[in-house]
């Protein structure tokens, strides 16, 4: 009979490897990482953990945020507050382009506008849904009264944000989100 102990939950396997626990959580959904599932939750063998761990360097790699917005000065002003934090940025113009960062690269959090030419950010935001409901969305817009913001909440974001984009705001609510480890 094994020792329930050794067993370890998402947030306790994150402590235990000094990783974020999204970063566990995804590491596991993609079958990256030694982990089974209770019902709906990953559970660790701290064995097996250790043995990972030996060949893995979870701590080097940083939050991954994506912007999506077609307003070029507001990415760069996201993108340079959030680095400046120790975050890794990627940037998209459209919805399009976010997909296509979506495909290629394991993002943490979404910095979404709503109004935006190509694909808008309510069509980005149900496209990402069907794709992966856990990643968490900060709407960012000028219109918080458009029937987009209706259309967006349906989708269920986790929060909305108006521009312009303060700086103090931008960093508390992407640190309660993506909090690094110490």
């Amino acid at each position: 009979m094994a020792n329930n102990s050794h067993i370890l939950n998402a947030g306790e396997a994150a402590d235990f490897l000094g990783a974020h626990v999204e970063t566990i959580r995804r590491l596991a959904r993609k079958g990256n990482i030694p982990s089974f599932k209770i019902g709906k939750d990953w559970r660790f063998r701290k064995e097996d953990l250790l043995q990972w761990a030996e060949t893995h360097h979870l701590r080097s790699q940083p939050p991954t945020i994506l912007i999506v917005d077609d307003d070029d000065s507001i990415r760069d002003m996201a993108r340079q507050i959030l680095e400046k934090q120790g975050y890794y940025v990627f940037e998209a113009a459209d919805g399009i382009e976010g997909l296509s960062v979506l495909n290629r690269e394991n993002v943490f959090l979404i910095l979404l506008d709503l109004e935006m030419p190509v694909m808008n950010g309510a069509e980005f935001l149900s496209r990402l849904r069907h794709r992966n409901k856990e990643v968490p969305v900060i709407l960012i817009t000028g219109f918080p009264d458009s029937q987009r913001i209706m259309d967006a909440m349906q989708q269920s974001p986790v929060m909305l944000l108006p521009k312009p984009i303060e700086k103090e705001l931008l960093l508390r609510v992407v640190d309660v989100f993506l909090k690094k480890p110490a």
